[in-house]
């Protein structure tokens, strides 16, 4: 595949559209903006968000090296990153945080990434930890979806799926029901109790949701039913892939 010029993966809007540059250039006028727009002195963590086939990881890890050296960026982060490519920067500047999605219903990362992360001292930060809000038991096959909304096009979000991808809900509910607690916070404590460097990133719109999401700190799940939760869990074929093919893609899961 070729790269036009101006295409990468540092995130920034034109007219209204997502492009993505992860040129050492667009990463310094990125950075820039951003402290300027913040007001801050610097950037606390500094994610690269997709890998960019077009630039070498290694100029990228450098470029924000230099950004940390100078005091502008704190901590390199990078989203949707292949384990190889995580030790290719991690070997030019150490990487603090590597995000990617994770929950009870896509766990391909806990196959290569998540050992990686622990033997190089890198913390992760699961994004969807909630499944895109579908392991909250808020949302069956009836649910009907504004027209803007991703989950339109999300294999997974189908209405077969839905309803075959009830049995994982169904799952949380009843060890919800056993804890005085609801699914979705069974689903983000099952995350919290798996490593202490892993720090979930469950997003809403709403402070009834934020307070709910916080919930899950108070819900303690022993060794016993974390590994009953998997066992179970292991067990329930999830029906529909997390992403369109064109956007699966880009990922480098």
């Amino acid at each position: 595949m070729g790269c036009p010029l101006g295409l990468g993966k540092i995130i920034h809007m034109d007219n209204g559209q997502q492009v993505q540059d992860s040129r050492p250039g667009q990463i310094r006028a990125s950075v820039e903006g951003s402290l300027k727009r913040l007001k801050v002195e610097a950037i606390d963590l500094y994610y690269q968000h997709r890998v960019d086939p077009c630039v070498p990881i290694e100029d990228v890890a450098g470029t924000v090296k230099e950004l940390i050296q100078s005091g502008k960026v704190k901590y390199f982060g990078m989203s949707e990153a292949g384990v190889q490519t995580i030790r290719r920067a991690h070997a030019v500047q150490p990487l603090t945080a590597v995000q990617s999605e994770y929950s009870l219903w896509w766990r391909r990362p806990e196959e290569e990434l998540l050992p990686a992360l622990d033997e190089l001292g890198i913390g992760f930060v699961p994004f969807s930890p909630l499944g895109k809000g579908f392991l909250t038991g808020k949302i069956d096959d009836k649910t009907q979806f504004v027209s803007t909304d991703f989950r339109n096009i999300v294999p997974r979000f189908s209405e077969e799926a839905r309803r075959a991808n009830r049995s994982l809900v169904d799952l949380l509910t009843g060890i919800a029901v056993a804890k005085d607690a609801s699914p979705g916070r069974i689903a983000l404590a099952w995350l919290l109790a798996k490593k202490p460097w892993i720090v979930p990133i469950p997003g809403t719109t709403k402070i009834s949701r934020l307070e709910e999401n916080l919930g899950a700190t108070w819900v303690d799940l022993s060794s016993d039913e974390l590994q009953r939760l998997e066992e179970a869990a292991g067990h329930i074929r999830i029906v529909g892939e997390r992403y369109p093919e064109t956007l699966e893609e880009r990922t480098g899961l």
